[in-house]
């Protein structure tokens, strides 16, 4: 039979036609089989075990790794400034663990732990060193320790303990100075300074950090959570709250009344959030504090909506500070980002 270019032309789509629905009839069966009868089998890593069953277990907040190497990096400290000045501040939502403790009349300041192998473009405004921080710091080895200065004691103390001490005053090379703001609150750094930190000088220091927190997936609250959590260190300008998203199941970080903003773009939050009661007293007529970093005291840990009353301890300068239940055991904390709010007898919680 005799066809006309036409008729051809129409036969050769159809044929075309057939072939690719064939084609998507075998994937779709393919994919039915794999994923229908067996849907975990598409999360299984080289090790042959699910990445829901945690392979690795990151020892600085609990995240799931699929390497060795991955569980226990090399970390970075930064001292970062929370005066209106400072506002946005940069970089501090890509941070694992924040520590906000009372500085000078009770303003409040952050100390951002960071894997070294994050990637931050821009992080600050860098500030200055006190004492209590470095207490935090020293349970997580020797990490760099970048800031722009610090109190004397502070400074003498970097000295003592033998920190990691990347100051902006010897080391400036490691930090700019911005213009969107002034001094001193334009003193940024980012992953590529710290890295060259490492790089030329990480040889004279011990990574030794291995006793992190006690981790777990907690089921979300459904009933009598606690949604919004206050807290107020020195007026509307420090206040802070907490809230619960219960379709994230985190927590979003509000400051003076507004979500707290990253200039990088986004928001702070959380996957759990302690509040640590410590005790404190006034040293100078500058206002600088001194602040109860060992011993024990109360302690109010938020995750998944839950809200956990029991007690902090810590030993000594090195050793983890730890939190408890009331029936004496540890607190485990939801995987994930971590802010530490360390708040004293100047300070409302509600």
């Amino acid at each position: 039979m005799k066809y006309t270019p036409e008729t051809t032309q129409l036969i050769n789509r159809i044929s075309a036609l057939c072939i690719g629905l064939a084609i998507l009839v075998i994937l779709w069966f393919v994919l039915r089989g794999t994923i229908g009868q067996n849907p975990d089998a598409i999360v299984e890593n080289p090790d042959n075990k699910k990445v829901s069953e945690c392979v690795y277990e990151r020892v600085l907040d609990g995240v799931c790794v699929t390497t060795q190497a991955e569980a226990n990096p090399q970390l970075v400290a930064i001292m970062i400034e929370n005066s209106l000045e400072a506002r946005p501040q940069y970089g501090l939502s890509k941070a694992s663990i924040v520590y906000e403790s009372p500085v000078e009349a009770n303003f409040t300041r952050f100390m951002a732990i960071y894997p070294a192998n994050a990637e931050v473009s821009q992080i600050g405004p860098v500030r200055s060193a006190r004492p209590y921080y470095l207490d935090w710091l020293a349970e997580y080895g020797t990490p760099p320790y970048l800031h722009v200065g610090g109190s004397n004691e502070a400074l003498a103390i970097l000295k003592e303990r033998g920190v990691f001490d990347v100051n902006e005053f010897y080391r400036g090379w490691l930090f700019w100075r911005g213009t969107d703001r002034l001094a001193p609150h334009n003193v940024y750094t980012n992953s590529t300074n710290w890295n060259e930190a490492l790089t030329k000088y990480a040889s004279s220091y011990t990574t030794n950090f291995s006793h992190g927190w006690k981790f777990e997936d907690v089921d979300p609250c459904v009933n009598n959570c606690t949604v919004t959590t206050s807290i107020v260190f020195n007026g509307l300008a420090y206040s802070v709250q907490w809230r619960y998203n219960t379709t994230t199941m985190d927590y979003v970080r509000y400051q003076s009344g507004d979500p707290h903003t990253d200039g990088l773009g986004g928001v702070m939050t959380a996957d759990t959030v302690v509040i640590q009661f410590v005790s404190s007293q006034v040293l100078d007529d500058v206002g600088r504090l001194d602040i109860e970093t060992l011993g024990s005291g109360e302690v109010i840990v938020l995750r998944r909506g839950y809200k956990v009353t029991g007690t902090w301890k810590k030993e000594s300068v090195n050793d983890r500070t730890r939190f408890y239940d009331a029936a004496g055991a540890e607190i485990p904390l939801q995987r994930g980002k971590i802010w530490v709010e360390v708040v004293n007898e100047r300070t409302e919680v509600k």
